[in-house]
């Protein structure tokens, strides 16, 4: 794929899921589409065939319902989890739940002109469905489920007023974290801190960011960064590399940078898009990369060099790039509600709008060799 040129793919339904495939080489992402026509859902595999720039893909049922959120497992390269909502026509009523899915294969470069015949005249195939977990109040809504960064049996599920610990393989409730009393702030989404030895998950609730113990039951959190954003906080992301720091998109078009150890104030501050960020993402290998999506129809690459220009140690390491948006990427017609990197190529990442509009996209080649050299 030549680094100017973003390619993009199409889907039929509108989509608001994204992940990228773990434990793979190759350059794979999965999406989830949100048709409210019954049984027409689908999960699509598409593959980036780096020589050529060729995309490649797979389609799968998922007949349960819209997907709102969609997970790759981190441990197992076929296996993964949606959040969806179904509508049952006999009660008329929609519940939400969890899935957890095994792909029957991976492969999705066809090997000759034969399997890709066979292929591109292929229907939608069926996935192996292990596990639904629902909520205890079928009407409670479920906001995201985030595997265990190292426990392949556990799986974080945020709901509207509390973060629950299942057991993939039975769904029972493990642990639970939820505020003391009454809180009319719900919770929006959360995610598992990849430091601290894999027990804390963290939420935005509001304009807020909790960070809960997993290890027992509680209502305090260990840490929280209050008002994080002037309105609605959208995502968080851990820095990979500075067990500290982390990054948090929301209504206010900001994107901010914490060291939570002292969350007064962010240490990284841009209100680069015009519209709400939904979504915020660290380049795993080098952390002054950071993608955001936003309503303004633009997927943003910025640099956050300033800040990572320090060593654990304290010594100063030179600073390569300046701070500020490297890239626009103007190709959506709609809200960008996800941007994710490859987790096999550190360069090329993914960006997905509401109107079925996959982008996928490299970093300018100047940038790579700023880093690199």
């Amino acid at each position: 794929m030549d680094e100017g040129n973003s390619i993009i793919y199409g889907l039929e339904h509108q989509t608001r899921a994204l992940s990228p495939q773990y434990e793979s080489d190759a350059i794979r992402f999965l999406i989830g589409t949100q048709s409210l026509k019954p049984h027409s859902n689908q999960v699509h595999v598409v593959e980036l065939e780096e020589d050529t720039g060729a995309l490649h893909t797979k389609v799968f049922k998922h007949d349960i319902g819209e997907i709102w959120h969609l997970r790759c497992s981190p441990h197992d390269v076929a296996t993964l989890l949606t959040t969806h909502n179904s509508y049952d026509p006999e009660t008329s009523q929609c519940t939400m739940g969890v899935s957890i899915f095994k792909l029957p294969t991976v492969e999705v470069i066809p090997k000759d002109l034969d399997d890709l015949s066979a292929i591109q005249g292929r229907n939608a195939e069926e996935m192996e469905h292990l596990k639904t977990i629902s909520p205890e109040k079928p009407e409670e809504e479920i906001r995201c489920a985030e595997w265990h960064p190292t426990d392949v049996n556990r799986i974080g599920i945020v709901y509207e007023n509390s973060v629950i610990v299942h057991d993939v393989n039975t769904g029972a409730a493990l642990a639970s974290a939820s505020p003391e009393g009454k809180s009319r702030l719900k919770f929006t989404g959360g995610k598992w801190n990849p430091h601290q030895g894999h027990c804390q998950f963290a939420v935005l609730q509001d304009m807020h960011i909790k960070c809960y113990d997993t290890r027992t039951d509680c209502s305090k959190p260990a840490w929280s960064i209050d008002n994080a954003h002037r309105q609605l906080a959208r995502d968080l992301d851990f820095n990979p590399n500075r067990q500290f720091h982390l990054a948090s998109a929301g209504d206010d078009a900001a994107l901010n940078i914490w060291d939570y150890r002292n969350g007064k104030e962010p240490i990284f501050s841009r209100t680069d898009h015009s519209h709400w960020v939904w979504t915020v993402r660290y380049n795993t290998y080098h952390e002054q990369l950071l993608l955001t999506g936003s309503s303004d129809a633009r997927a943003l690459l910025t640099a956050a060099a300033s800040i990572c220009d320090m060593d654990e140690d304290g010594r100063r390491l030179s600073q390569v790039l300046e701070d500020g948006v490297l890239q626009s990427y103007e190709q959506h017609e709609d809200s960008v509600y996800c941007a994710e990197w490859s987790a096999a190529e550190p360069w090329t990442f993914a960006s997905l709008s509401y109107d079925a509009r996959l982008v996928l996209s490299r970093v300018p080649r100047h940038f790579k060799y700023k880093i690199l050299l």
